[in-house]
């Protein structure tokens, strides 16, 4: 059995993360890096304090379904506006979301070809 004070910190922060997305279960979560729930919570008490997703981690997050996917279509930017409206409560329109998605691809975290997209490393 794997101790909590053995695991990666870096893995303990992605599994948080992903944790406090919109629609993610903590079971959910823990199951897909391999820990419990009880370690997951202990990670979200010590971890709690940090910021953990971006607004650029919502459109991955949706693009992706929660890192499930790691390509596919973009489609309508307006709907992926309308998701980060209803997250954030910010008024997102196409236009920001188009140019957070420029951002991911500058950073190096989405590619995107024509209306294909696909992540560059793991989500999240």
């Amino acid at each position: 059995m794997t101790r909590y004070a053995d695991l990666d910190p870096a893995m303990l922060r992605r599994a948080c993360k992903l944790a406090q997305l919109p629609s993610v279960t903590l079971s959910a979560a823990a199951e897909r890096f391999g820990i419990s729930v009880g370690m997951l919570r202990r990670a979200l008490k010590e971890y709690g304090s940090e910021s953990f997703w971006t607004r650029g981690d919502l459109v991955l997050h949706c693009l992706s379904r929660a890192g499930e996917q790691a390509e596919g279509e973009l489609g309508d930017l307006s709907t992926l506006a309308s998701y980060l409206d209803y997250v954030n409560k910010d008024g997102s329109t196409a236009e920001a979301v188009k140019e957070l998605i420029d951002g991911l691809v500058a950073d190096g975290r989405l590619e995107v070809e024509g209306q294909r997209w696909r992540l560059v490393g793991e989500f999240p």
